[in-house]
């Protein structure tokens, strides 16, 4: 149950962090959907695989090492969700400095996106590996 509520709070979480941040750049409800239809499957692989990580890091939260994996499989996924939605700001600001970071963003969407899953991946075979090597009093 530890590992399913720490799954559904992940998947949650980022799916509402990437929601309501595309939405408050472009104001249309309906843009974040499209978006995430768009780059289907990589965004709900992206989600899941963060949901995972958040599962396991709650079954090993008295490891400290569980804390450095996690932390930075949220970083990625969520710093990947932000560079998904980054092309916007050049809608909000014309400055040539953000439009040709966005624009070098938003050509490279799709890998972003991969790079997150693959590094959720990472960090779900690390925490499987510690799991394994550290099986006594980890599952209650």
């Amino acid at each position: 149950m530890v590992f399913l509520k720490g799954f559904f709070g992940g998947v949650l979480g980022l799916s509402g962090f990437y929601y309501l941040l595309l939405w408050a750049v472009t104001r249309d409800p309906w843009h974040p959907i499209y978006q995430f239809k768009l780059f289907q499957p990589w965004m709900s692989l992206l989600i899941i695989g963060f949901g995972i990580q958040m599962g396991l890091f709650w079954m090993l939260k008295q490891k400290k090492e569980a804390k450095l994996v996690a932390g930075t499989g949220s970083a990625v996924s969520g710093t990947t969700m932000v560079a998904c939605c980054a092309h916007h700001v050049v809608d909000l600001l014309p400055i040539l400095g953000f439009s040709a970071a966005a624009i070098f963003l938003s050509e490279y969407q799709k890998e972003l996106l991969i790079f997150g899953v693959l590094a959720n991946l990472t960090g779900i075979i690390f925490m499987l590996w510690l799991m394994a090597k550290n099986r006594k009093g980890i599952i209650k």
